[in-house]
């Protein structure tokens, strides 16, 4: 990823209200900027519904970001690197909790399977 991608990123993380217009740092670039984006994602989430990150393959770096609820998993994101993978994981969120609203964690229900 190009240090223009990273900052497109980090603008859009920015408009959706996932990084502060004047919080020093680059989630797509710096792995304890992406912990701190993992975290704000999992609040995002309800009680019972769980983010994580894993690893593609046991030969590389690739990471993949999913979403946790009893028996399912929905993947979020996955890209070259932690902080990549999560940075897409949160792009992708709020289209996941138009998909699965029961799994916002402002639902009242939590997850349902």
């Amino acid at each position: 990823m190009t240090v223009h991608e990273r900052r497109e990123i980090t603008a859009k993380l920015v408009e959706l209200g996932f990084w502060g217009t004047d919080e020093p740092g680059e989630p797509a670039g710096d792995y304890h900027d992406a912990k701190t984006l993992h975290d704000r994602v999992g609040a995002k989430l309800a009680g019972d519904a769980f983010v994580v990150s894993t690893s593609a393959s046991s030969h590389s770096s690739a990471r993949r970001v999913l979403i946790l609820h009893g028996e399912r998993i929905y993947s979020l994101g996955a890209a070259d690197n932690y902080p990549e993978s999560v940075c897409l994981a949160a792009l992708s969120l709020l289209q996941f909790l138009e998909e699965h609203p029961e799994c916002a964690a402002d639902q009242e229900r939590g997850c349902k399977t």
